[in-house]
């Protein structure tokens, strides 16, 4: 495991997430599925609100999701925690953009 500092007061540094974040942030605007530690899969559209909590070692993200099947306008505003995530992948081509062991309840 990638050794990282607790978040301190400041500038928000790399956590455990960053790869992660580095992902989403250059799909910015461009569909990803993220699949969860709970099982549940949802399209992910942005991902550029996140951050690093005072004490926490991963990053949260709030983003806009959409279910698999629903339409794009079906969205919700979702908070979690990039260490319940289990695989990001591109909804087009199938390919497998990043994968981890996800470590829930763990900020």
């Amino acid at each position: 495991m990638v050794e990282v500092e607790r978040q301190c007061w400041g500038e928000i540094t790399e956590g455990l997430g960053a790869p992660i974040v580095r992902v989403l942030l250059q799909r910015r605007g461009l569909p990803t599925v993220v699949r969860m530690a709970s099982g549940e899969e949802f399209i992910i559209y942005d991902g550029s609100g996140w951050g690093r909590d005072f004490g926490d070692m991963w990053e949260h993200v709030t983003a806009h999701v959409t279910p698999l099947e629903a339409p794009m306008s079906d969205n919700d505003l979702r908070f979690f925690y990039l260490s319940e995530i289990v695989s990001l992948s591109d909804p087009v081509t199938g390919q497998v953009l990043l994968t981890q062991i996800p470590a829930p309840g763990e900020t």
